[in-house]
């Protein structure tokens, strides 16, 4: 009787951890619910506090499962500038709000309490490069400068951020020559950084008509790679008189 009450208690116990767990199972699968305030008029002042002009500015509520539409539509909100929005009458109180930069870059600024403060300011140290997109470039840089070549940046014409370093590792030794590749549009800027630090640029180039590029002293660029001279052939011997 002992031994048979043992494992009624044990059986019980292990029916109520079981529906313990689906209890909060089911409670993690449900969304928090929106924090709620005097029903009123949400307003929001969006400042821009960095040093480029804000392309796409995106306000929702945190309960909102997309961002909605873009609240500059035509216009841009230069460094600098605020803008002051109205979000409509409603009781929620948290609202996230996204910023795309003119470089394409992207910022976002979430859990905002509306109740407690109007305001919101961008400064740019949060932001986030896009990833590119678009078919794959490749480049041939051959190295005439008498240092080695110890980053390329290959970036949009648009952009004001270099990017990340296309040779990533090692780097093109004077006389050599290294592919590069990158994502996105032909038209753009590149910039190759030496071993002793200095840097050279070329703006507004078109890198898919141009299959390689010979750097040279002076930041010379050829369209082509260079041929090798051809050898100019041996006289042959003469015949024995």
């Amino acid at each position: 009787m002992r031994r048979a009450g043992i494992w009624a208690w044990t059986g019980w116990r292990s029916a109520v951890c079981a529906l313990a767990l689906m209890a909060a199972s089911a409670r993690a699968d449900v969304p928090p619910r929106p924090v709620l305030g005097p029903l009123g008029e949400r307003e929001l002042t969006v400042l821009n506090s960095t040093d480029r002009a804000i392309n796409e500015l995106y306000v929702s509520a945190e309960s909102a499962d997309q961002w909605g539409e873009d609240r500059l539509g035509e216009q841009t909100l230069e460094a600098g500038g605020s803008l002051r929005l109205r979000l409509g009458r409603t009781r929620e109180c948290i609202f996230d709000a996204k910023v795309v930069y003119d470089d394409a870059s992207r910022e976002e600024n979430r859990g905002v309490n509306l109740c407690r403060t109007r305001q919101i300011a961008f400064d740019g140290s949060a932001a986030v490069a896009p990833p590119e997109i678009g078919p794959e470039h490749t480049v041939t840089l051959v190295n005439h400068a008498p240092r080695p070549i110890q980053q390329v940046f290959i970036s949009p014409a648009a952009a004001n951020q270099w990017g990340d370093d296309r040779l990533a590792e090692g780097s093109i030794s004077a006389g050599d020559g290294r592919a590069v590749t990158w994502r996105g549009d032909c038209n753009v800027d590149l910039r190759v950084v030496f071993e002793n630090r200095a840097a050279e640029e070329r703006r507004g180039i078109n890198l898919c008509a141009t299959p390689a590029l010979s750097v040279e002293p002076g930041w010379t660029t050829a369209d082509v790679l260079p041929m090798p001279k051809a050898e100019t052939p041996a006289d042959p011997p003469a015949a024995p008189r």
